[in-house]
């Protein structure tokens, strides 16, 4: 009797042990929402965290780019400052010294404009209102006539200058009087032959027979 009835337990406990067993395997099988939920949770956390390591390959793979291609931009700067170097600052050298001459000659025709203009006055006994006068009036027709000469030489121009020369002469006379203009032109034309004549004023006296 004691055999049977320990049998039983044994059996008893056996069928419950294998039903739990099942019992378990059911709930293995059909997790809770829990789960799921954590389940879903990690997954998306992997995904952020692939996300964030491709980001972050890409901003090294760029930086690398970018850093190589500022190292060759360096390399390049270094060989056109080199070039420049070599070159350009000999052309702009060069060029400054032709400017530095051109300056030098400007100032040296001024300078001799301002002093024929002043003995040619002086010698034609102008006051010194006369003299402004008739400097303001020779610079204007110089002007006009380095115009009309643009393009073109004093021969084929030169009709053109004779009625500019004349219009020029006209409104001297009109401040000096006509002898007295004709006197300022003679001490002008004496003093280009001791003298020679300045740049400014050379076309007067390529009109000829005035």
């Amino acid at each position: 009797m004691k055999k049977i009835l320990l049998l039983s337990i044994v059996a008893f406990s056996f069928l419950a042990a294998d039903a739990q067993t099942k019992k378990s395997g059911k709930k293995a099988k059909k997790p809770s929402k829990e789960a799921i939920a954590k389940a879903k949770y990690t997954k998306l956390e992997n995904e952020k965290k692939l996300t964030r390591q491709l980001m972050l390959d890409s901003l090294m793979i760029n930086d690398s780019l970018r850093l190589q291609n500022d190292s060759l931009a360096d390399v390049q700067k270094e060989a056109d400052r080199i070039v420049y170097k070599e070159t350009g600052l000999r052309a702009i050298d060069s060029s400054n010294k032709e400017s530095y001459k051109n300056l030098i000659r400007q100032r040296a025709s001024w300078e001799r404009t301002e002093k024929s203009d002043a003995d040619v006055a002086k010698a034609a006994k102008l006051s010194d209102y006369e003299a402004k006068q008739v400097k303001y009036i020779n610079q204007q027709y110089n002007e006009k006539a380095k115009l009309l000469l643009q393009g073109g030489d004093v021969q084929s121009k030169k009709t053109e200058l004779m009625s500019l020369n004349l219009e020029r002469r006209s409104k001297i006379k009109t401040i000096v009087g006509k002898s007295r203009e004709k006197r300022l032109e003679k001490e002008r034309k004496s003093y280009i032959s001791k003298n020679g004549a300045d740049a400014d004023s050379v076309w007067m006296d390529q009109t000829a027979n005035l």
